[in-house]
């Protein structure tokens, strides 16, 4: 019996020389132990010898052997040796190898060289671009800035003054009646507004660039001015128009005669008509009326930018 592979992460093979039987099995090999042909062979029966077939020679050095368990343990020498015995013994395979792997290293060198160069133009150009970009969009903010003077200017330049503005405004009894049930800054607000709407935006004498501060630009005299922080122009006009509304009391006294007495449904909503017409008891109030109406004004002549 001789036992195939001694080292511990080998496998452990049994064979039979007799009968040229390799098993890994203990259990196996046991009981080809107990047949026929083994101990007829084990008992002295000559064995015909063989010649070594193809099959037990060493492809790599040609050497032959016996058994097939004899040349599985040489194969597992003899390839690994086979190569290190070619290099060993021939310096031109050395040198040859040492060269191959100089010019490897060197293609790899001059790989990355590129890919280097490659990135670093990529980069150049994408800088180019964001700048192009950045140019492009600063040029583009500035042609598109809103320009007031150009706006009132030109696209305005027919817009009427102010002055005449209110002077056109013609009022009725009902607006002082009007009045009297909102209120002053809601009914003079009402009858301001009224008369801006019936004119064509670009003709209007008010428009606001700026309703969060409520800055106004104001056309009269045939010009455009921008009003003052106290709205001094707009709260003029307001005025005006207020006193037109006044002077609607002696028609509606004529319409309701009755309002004499003190008895009678016309005169109590005489008395309300008349608190509510003024402006107020007081400057600090009349102030805050004004600035309820140039508020109310001011949403309806804001400028839209977009257009």
């Amino acid at each position: 019996m001789e036992i195939i592979g001694n080292d511990k992460s080998s496998q452990d093979f049994l064979s039979c020389e007799y009968c040229d039987y390799i098993t890994c099995k203990k259990s196996n090999f046991d009981k080809h132990l107990l047949t026929l042909k083994h101990k007829k062979l084990q008992n002295g029966n000559k064995k015909v010898a063989k010649v070594a077939s193809s099959d037990s020679t060493c492809k790599t050095c040609n050497q032959k052997y016996k058994t097939i368990s004899g040349l599985w343990k040489h194969n597992k020498k003899c390839n690994n040796q086979f190569i290190l015995d070619i290099i060993n013994q021939d310096d031109n395979v050395k040198d040859f190898l040492i060269e191959q792997n100089k010019l490897l290293i060197e293609q790899l060198s001059q790989q990355n060289k590129s890919l280097i160069e490659q990135n670093t133009k990529l980069f150049e150009i994408s800088k180019n671009n964001n700048t192009n970009i950045v140019g492009t969009m600063n040029n583009v903010n500035s042609n598109n800035k809103f320009n007031i003077n150009l706006f009132l200017n030109e696209t305005c330049k027919d817009a009427i003054n102010l002055s005449d503005f209110v002077n056109q405004i013609h009022l009725s009894v009902n607006d002082l009646e009007e009045t009297g049930k909102l209120g002053y800054a809601e009914g003079i607000s009402k009858i301001f507004i009224k008369n801006l709407n019936d004119i064509v935006f670009t003709h209007r004498p008010i428009h606001c660039s700026d309703s969060k501060r409520d800055i106004l630009y104001i056309k009269d005299g045939n010009q455009w001015t921008k009003d003052d922080e106290q709205k001094s122009c707009l709260t003029k006009a307001i005025k005006q128009v207020a006193n037109k509304n006044i002077k609607q009391i002696p028609e509606w006294q004529k319409a309701n005669p009755d309002y004499q007495n003190p008895e009678s449904k016309q005169n109590d909503k005489y008395m309300k008509m008349i608190c509510e017409v003024m402006s107020g008891s007081t400057k600090e109030e009349q102030q805050k009326n004004y600035n309820k109406i140039i508020k109310n004004i001011v949403k309806e002549v804001v400028i839209d930018k977009n257009h």
